[in-house]
């Protein structure tokens, strides 16, 4: 039924709106103070909670990917409304708590490292103030920290995003997931932590 749906408001109406609303019909959903919305995708009984972060206007591509995984535990959709920032993804890591944590990117493949440009000599972060969709302000501070996880799959390689580095310095497992040939990434990584059904 939700596949149906989807696909007859993906031919009438542009923008995440419309996924959001057929999303929160049909499984648990919610905004924070960030603006960030979130669905809880349940699994089969048993496994763990994972966290999907992937900005707003990519939600359908990520459903269309998701639709035909069977899992254990859950799958927790974040679409972020701030265009990257690493203060809403930080503030997803505290709302989900999540055992791991996948960061959409472009490419194909997993990033499972990130090394910090050398545009930074002196390793200062930047700050910015930042108004979140809701209103409330916000101080983002860069993420220019490199970092690196072991992962065990057959996988490309792409660089990982650096808003990763908020999830390692939780204990968390942080990768990055290219959108190209999503599904059969998410698969394999599945398989690896033996989530798969």
């Amino acid at each position: 039924m939700l596949e149906a749906e989807e696909r007859n408001a993906s031919m009438t109406e542009v923008g995440p709106a419309w996924l959001e609303e057929i999303l929160a019909r049909h499984v648990r959903t919610g905004y924070d103070e960030l603006g960030s919305f979130y669905a809880w995708l349940e699994g089969s009984y048993g496994g763990e909670t994972l966290l999907l972060w992937t900005p707003r206007g990519r939600g359908e591509a990520v459903i269309r990917a998701l639709r035909n995984l069977e899992y254990k535990g859950r799958i927790v959709l974040g679409l972020d409304a701030s265009g990257g920032h690493g203060a809403p993804f930080q503030r997803a890591l505290e709302w989900v708590r999540p055992r791991r944590a996948l960061i959409l990117t472009e490419g194909e493949g997993v990033g499972s490292s990130f090394t910090p440009a050398d545009s930074n000599p002196d390793g200062d972060a930047q700050t910015i103030e930042v108004e979140a969709p809701t209103g409330l302000r916000y101080r983002e501070v860069s993420a220019a920290r490199a970092w690196k996880g072991e992962l065990e799959a057959e996988l490309l390689r792409i660089p990982g995003p650096a808003i990763g580095v908020y999830g390692w310095e939780r204990g968390i497992p942080t990768y990055g997931v290219g959108l190209v040939g999503l599904e059969k990434t998410l698969q394999a990584l599945l398989q690896v932590w033996r989530l798969n059904v």
